[in-house]
């Protein structure tokens, strides 16, 4: 059971564009509802598509790609159906926000979600109960935000019975690089859910910064329609034999160089670059006495640079720089 309505069919051939009403209710709105946009392309009989961006508000490659989808793609080149959510924490897009500033949730640790939740866990739940249990496949287009800059890149979440038609989508998408990251305790993400309904999902990361990269736009928007090509929603393609991508893995968290104190971040490496153990990343310089000297942060594993924080002042306990290693190293 959902409090959301959706103004337009699910299931009509066609172009379909429309809202999810979002039931909310505060001090200068007693019986108004958040409209999030949804639309449909439909035609004849293939696999159900979901594609979503704006889970999180300050990600903005996957936004402008979804719209651009919807005012180029013809819905009669289509086999089958897409469900396309460009907004769907329409409230932290709107603020330019990673999170919600309604509820201050997170979307992307919201799932399953509650009918009788916040917005966040209502919209978490009607995606999960309403939306994922029609498709046969998902992409979740993220990017950096304001606060992290990626070597744009697929992520694929390892294990489980969906991982071979997961990492074949990645290989489709054909980023510079696809990140297998191992199996996940987080069960509140988008990813999760589609686990739950046996939908198999790929995510991105794309660029971030909270600005719009043309070479990171390039990659979503010919990923994503080679992803839909792949999956026989649209056809094929030859030169889709030739994208590549270059598998990397995250193998655990010691792959997270986190801030050991907080101050001023000095970066001394780039996305990237290469690094060993005990590699020099950078300095930390305190912000309160200028006679401290500066704290050295060094990398506790080798591996490829491949995501940065970005705001200079770090508190002890933020990440700093992710690496990755070949999906075939020991």
């Amino acid at each position: 059971m959902t409090r959301i309505a959706c103004s337009i069919p699910l299931d009509a051939p066609g172009l379909q564009i429309g809202h999810l009403a979002v039931p909310f209710s505060d001090d200068a709105h007693a019986y108004g509802v958040i409209p999030v946009p949804i639309a449909v392309l439909g035609n004849g009989d293939g696999p159900t598509v979901l594609l979503a961006a704006g889970v999180h508000g300050d990600e903005y490659e996957g936004q402008i790609v979804l719209r651009r989808l919807l005012r180029t793609l013809d819905p009669a080149r289509l086999v089958g159906r897409l469900i396309v959510l460009p907004a769907l924490n329409l409230p932290s897009v709107r603020a330019a926000r990673r999170t919600s500033p309604i509820d201050g949730a997170n979307m992307n640790r919201a799932f399953p979600g509650d009918p009788d939740g916040g917005p966040t866990a209502q919209l978490a739940h009607y995606v999960e109960s309403v939306l994922l249990p029609r498709c046969q496949a998902a992409l979740d287009l993220h990017s950096g935000g304001t606060a992290s800059e990626y070597l744009p890149c697929s992520y694929v979440y390892a294990g489980g019975p969906m991982v071979a038609a997961k990492t074949a989508m990645a290989d489709a998408f054909g980023a510079p690089i696809s990140i297998v990251v191992g199996a996940t305790a987080e069960t509140r993400s988008l990813s999760a859910a589609c686990e739950r309904q046996a939908v198999p999902m790929i995510a991105t990361e794309l660029g971030g910064g909270g600005f719009v990269s043309p070479t990171a736009l390039a990659v979503a928007d010919a990923g994503t329609r080679a992803v839909l090509r792949h999956l026989g929603v649209l056809p094929r393609d030859p030169e889709d034999a030739g994208r590549r991508t270059r598998r990397l893995r995250v193998p655990d968290r010691s792959h997270f160089l986190m801030s050991p104190a907080t101050g001023l971040f000095e970066p001394l490496v780039a996305l990237g670059d290469n690094v060993d153990i005990d590699t020099m990343a950078g300095w930390l310089h305190n912000v309160d006495d200028p006679a401290v000297l500066p704290v050295p942060v060094s990398f506790a594993s080798a591996g490829m640079v491949v995501a940065r924080r970005l705001p200079a002042l770090a508190r002890r306990g933020d990440y700093l720089f992710t690496t990755a290693v070949p999906l075939e190293a020991p």
